[in-house]
């Protein structure tokens, strides 16, 4: 009886906290709006340079809000013939608290991150992170909505300064 009284008031105490918080949902739906064109699906190919030379993948990105527009998830996918070469999912939100979009990713091969993500311009986003092992990677991509095409540009540096394109990804809303 002690213990489902003491489960009651608890569960009465976190009604009370959530009660207390703000609803600022209407602020983050404001800020995701800006992303609203990247929702869709897309295709096209993805060239990825290392040091054996370019891999050319055939590319989908699958993007939809979810959470009542409070999330954009994105799943890409590519594709060398019928092999998987390259698959991730992200996220992205707006944060009231830092008033800033957080992106989360993972890939296939069990890595993640979290990433920042800003808005250049009306349609041109950046969003990187910081490697571990050292040195940054940076990915520029532009949405073009009279030619309903996606390009993106992946850049990595050692030192922050000087880059190099390793990745440049072309697509097309379908």
């Amino acid at each position: 009886m002690k213990n489902l009284l003491s489960l009651f008031l608890l569960v009465i105490s976190l009604q009370q906290v959530s009660a207390q918080r703000p609803d600022v949902s209407a602020r983050c739906k404001q800020e995701m709006k800006k992303l609203v064109y990247m929702a869709g699906d897309w295709k096209g190919e993805a060239n990825i340079r290392d040091q054996s030379g370019v891999l050319k993948v055939a590319q989908t990105e699958h993007i939809e809000f979810k959470l009542d527009s409070l999330v954009l998830n994105i799943e890409g996918i590519g594709r060398e013939g019928e092999k998987i070469t390259f698959h991730a999912l992200a996220n992205i939100n707006y944060d009231v608290t830092t008033q800033a979009f957080q992106f989360r990713s993972y890939v296939k091969e069990g890595f993640s991150t979290n990433a920042y993500f800003k808005i250049l311009e009306e349609n041109k986003f950046e969003w990187g992170f910081d490697i571990p092992s050292g040195g940054k990677s940076r990915y520029t991509i532009i949405l073009n909505p009279s030619t309903k095409t996606w390009k993106e540009v992946g850049e990595y540096s050692r030192d922050g300064q000087q880059w190099y394109n390793f990745i440049e990804m072309n697509l097309t809303k379908i």
